[in-house]
């Protein structure tokens, strides 16, 4: 390391002034590359949490989507509970599949305290994975949760932190429902008159009331409320990915609105789907041919990118290419400049051979050879290269608070929270800009102090 620092020491005082103003070339261009690539591994980690990296989340619908952007859905749906498992072993692309029901849910108690729920999902036990959620705390709901019209629940880590104080407390805690259906009146079976009134001011005071009349032809309003276990907290998306993809902060099995032991079937209308490798229009008409071939008659099916509430429009893919176009300006920015101060070090080393003339020809004519001489100019170029390099590594550290703050505003033009953008003070890829100026020095630097080496030694000598 001392031997490193001497050499550094020694190359600078040979012009302390030009190559202070090469390292501090070198600096800024190396700082420029660095912060390029914080702003880039920033923008990538974004990319991947906000729209799945490589992956696509799509929703496919048993519908078609008219001029004014409205769904026009078939009627009987033609969609069924076994269709996510056909699409996923027959449709090329798809990795999994969930079924997604909008479920109603007008406000929710829990400790005496009423609360307006923001989103509300009915699905099935595949929408961890579809969406990829990562559970905090208990489990996702299972399959025969699903199958067994369960009243359980997951909620968001937002969720858990507002109604419970924190995320392990949420576990195993119960939520009333009210989703906003009043049952048919029901003909009350017994009682007399004084028994009905009496049955009724008990009812009314939990929760159900009387219409209709006393007694035996008296008719019971049906509470609304249920009670439904929380299972499982997973951890909060990006609010971005949250609104785009229509993740909710209460998601349910979309059976659980029927009573346990009815012989009915929810109707399914609607899937989420993870896909790779794919278009969403490749795989919408995988689907469509698909169905139509087993079902015999035309199916409507359309899918896109985004949320169950906004079909056809998602702000997805202009993020995306937007975040990436960002991604390469940065970069290619601070390359352009790096490698404007690698030609002012090549320029410098070019003064350097010449000063230096007569010393290289006294070394060749005493047998230096001519790679040894190339190596030893080259080395000085990379001397100066590094010690500028590792003051720009620290000035895009030193930098990166601040420009993270210069890319807020952008992103929310974009739809993206600040929040949504990670702030590591230190990156790893910043690594690679002292590195590229010390190659660009080298390669840069290689041609001139070669020919600069094998230059006469006669001539040298008369130098």
């Amino acid at each position: 390391m001392n031997t490193i620092v001497n050499k550094w020491f020694r190359v600078i005082k040979t012009h302390p002034l030009r190559n202070i103003l090469l390292i501090l070339t070198t600096a800024i261009g190396t700082g420029a590359l660095g912060l390029s690539m914080q702003t880039t591994a920033r923008l990538d980690r974004l990319v991947q949490s906000t729209t799945g990296g490589s992956d696509r989340r799509i929703v496919i619908a048993n519908a078609e989507i008219g001029v004014n952007g409205d769904l026009s859905w078939t009627r009987p749906f033609q969609f069924s509970a076994e269709d996510s498992a056909i699409f996923t072993s027959d449709v090329k692309g798809i990795k999994s599949v969930a079924i997604v029901n909008q479920m109603p849910m007008e406000q929710i108690k829990v400790n005496n305290k009423y609360w307006k729920p923001s989103s509300v999902l009915g699905t099935d036990n595949f929408y961890a994975d579809v969406m990829g959620l990562k559970i905090l705390s208990g489990s996702f709901f299972s399959a025969a949760d699903v199958t067994s019209k369960e009243k359980v629940m997951v909620i968001s880590e937002r969720a858990a932190k507002t109604l419970f104080g924190d995320v392990s407390s949420a576990a195993g805690q119960i939520i009333a429902v009210d989703n906003g259906f009043r049952m048919p009146p029901q003909r009350a079976t017994t009682g007399t008159q004084a028994g009905g009134t009496q049955a009724g001011g008990a009812q009314a005071q939990s929760g159900t009331a009387l219409a209709g009349g006393r007694g035996a032809n008296a008719f019971q309003q049906m509470s609304s409320w249920s009670n439904y276990k929380i299972v499982g907290v997973y951890s909060d998306p990006t609010r971005f990915e949250a609104d785009n993809y229509g993740i909710a902060d209460y998601i349910t099995p979309y059976t659980s609105l029927l009573p346990t032991g009815m012989n009915f079937t929810m109707p399914v209308r609607m899937f989420a789907a993870r896909i790779s490798g794919t278009t969403v229009k490749n795989i919408e008409s995988a689907i469509r041919t698909d169905l139509e071939t087993s079902a015999g008659t035309k199916i409507k099916v359309t899918a896109w990118e985004g949320s169950p509430d906004s079909p056809g429009v998602s702000t997805i893919e202009k993020a995306r290419q937007s975040l990436n176009d960002l991604s390469l300006v940065t970069s290619g920015l601070g390359f352009l400049i790096l490698i404007i101060a690698a030609f002012g070090i090549v320029s410098g080393l070019l003064v350097d051979a010449a000063d230096r003339a007569k010393e290289m020809a006294v070394k060749r004519a005493i047998g230096m050879t001519v790679a040894r001489g190339t190596f030893e100019l080259c080395l000085r170029s990379m001397a100066l290269a590094g010690a500028g390099g590792i003051i720009g590594l620290l000035l895009a550290t030193s930098l990166s608070v601040p420009m993270r703050e210069i890319l807020v505003p952008y992103l929310t033009a974009l739809g993206i929270g600040s929040t949504d953008l990670t702030s590591r003070i230190f990156e790893i890829r910043t690594l690679l800009a002292p590195i590229a100026a010390l190659s660009l020095a080298f390669v840069f630097s290689l041609l001139p102090a070669a020919k600069a080496a094998a230059s006469s030694i006669v001539s040298g000598l008369k130098e």
